[in-house]
């Protein structure tokens, strides 16, 4: 199994630019939003570990930790996608839970209380 180094996402980032061939001049502008928004995310770390320092130093202190940032993830993710700097899936991996049914339809009307009936008929033996 490969094993990776431990790295800020920019520098993984970068480390991907490196080995990808197949990007060209006219990749600039997403190659330079991906960075920034991976040392934007980097960024969010420290401060992160910033406020837990300083809430550990007070008991029963949370972290005072500016609003969360959920979508500089998945915009990352997305731009990393354009690059074409993802992989497929890992064909031995586990296989993902199956997705639950969908719902049955529900009936409106005399129509949904026959079919409540007839339900109940058939879990009751009635």
């Amino acid at each position: 199994m490969a094993s990776f180094p431990q790295l800020s996402v920019l520098e993984s980032l970068e480390a991907s630019l490196a080995a990808a061939t197949h990007l060209e001049p006219k990749h600039a502008a997403a190659v330079g939003a991906a960075r920034a928004l991976a040392a934007k995310i980097d960024a969010w770390d420290v401060i992160v570990q910033w406020a837990l320092d300083d809430a550990s130093q007070h008991e029963n202190s949370r972290p005072a930790v500016p609003a969360n940032d959920n979508t500089s993830l998945g915009t990352y993710a997305r731009y990393l996608e354009q690059l074409a700097l993802t992989v497929p899936a890992v064909k031995n991996a586990p296989a993902a839970r199956p997705a639950d049914p969908a719902p049955a339809p529900v009936a409106t009307g005399a129509a949904s209380i026959s079919s409540l009936q007839d339900r109940v008929a058939r879990r009751t033996g009635r």
